[in-house]
């Protein structure tokens, strides 16, 4: 059970470019159910009350997302959310503060539309019935979602793999391919190094800093660089093999020895290093062909 929970899993409020897609089908599904399941006894109302107390319950569930998508977003900015580190078992606890929240907000609701008296009792009930009402769907999504999206991505990716199969990168052969070194200024010695960018792994963001991964006789070094990810990729301009897989990543393509899958998306094996690096969803369709290439003309 542990080991379930631990699982990558694409954190819902994470995806910020569909959050308004989200919302509006949260919304739609709360009225789907009010208007015509009609729990709670809604059945003993008139069709004009269910159809308006319905609108009603689903309009507060779209906007408590979208503020939720907002108060998400603004944690991930400061760096106090990680999408690669986000889990099942995370995912389901925001789901169940989602509910409360969402049943809290439907108590001071019913209170303001209804008139009924803040007390326990009604926020006791608003609460016990979001829960009941989203609880088994949120459910039965994330894991629809997880079967489906690890499917998906561990079977493409072993399709990638199986045309990649390149053979093991002699690390020394391309450490003496000739390139133009590329000046960097170490944010701790306040010192020029120059690197040979054929011996550079990865390159990650971290707030107004980069870190880059490099070999340095065979062993990895990384250099703490004040900046961003697009002011290297200037300095790289021409170095084709370099690819900005992920918002906070630049790779070299040619040290990709294996492409895995999960529920994530695509993630990328480099030799010499364990670390992964992530590729963003938006780019799962180009990254194989751009692998392929890189590592092929490399050989």
């Amino acid at each position: 059970m542990i080991k379930l929970l631990k699982q990558p899993y694409p954190g819902s409020l994470l995806q910020f470019e569909i959050a308004n897609t989200i919302s509006v089908i949260a919304a739609f599904c709360v009225f789907f159910v009010l208007a015509f399941l009609r729990p709670f006894g809604l059945s003993a109302y008139s069709i004009g009350f269910i159809y308006m107390d319905a609108g009603i319950f689903g309009t507060v569930t779209f906007f408590v997302l979208k503020l939720n998508f907002i108060f998400f977003k603004f944690l991930t900015i400061k760096g106090l959310l990680n999408e690669e580190k986000w889990t099942i078992g995370k995912e389901i606890i925001v789901e169940i503060w989602l509910l409360l929240i969402i049943g809290f907000f439907n108590s001071i609701t019913a209170h303001i539309v209804y008139s009924f008296p803040l007390s326990s009792k009604l926020f006791s009930e608003g609460l016990s019935e979001t829960v009941i009402v989203g609880i088994f769907p949120c459910l039965a999504i994330l894991a629809i979602r997880q079967y489906t999206l690890l499917k998906k991505y561990s079977t493409q990716a072993e399709e990638i793999d199986q045309k990649l199969s390149p053979p093991p990168l002699l690390i020394k052969d391309n450490i003496d391919r000739i390139a133009s070194p590329v000046s960097f200024q170490d944010e701790v010695s306040h010192t020029d190094i120059k690197v040979n960018p054929n011996v550079i792994l990865f390159i990650v963001a971290a707030d107004n800093y980069i870190k880059i991964y490099y070999l340095e006789n065979n062993v990895i070094q990384n250099l703490l660089v004040r900046g961003t990810l697009k002011n290297v990729e200037e300095k790289l301009t021409n170095q084709t093999n370099f690819y900005r897989c992920h918002r906070s990543y630049l790779v070299n393509l040619t040290f990709v020895r294996h492409i895995s899958g999960n529920a994530q998306g695509y993630k990328l094996h480099l030799e010499g290093t364990e670390e992964l690096i992530p590729v963003s969803r938006s780019l799962n369709n180009e990254i194989g062909e751009k692998v392929l290439l890189a590592v092929s003309g490399s050989n």
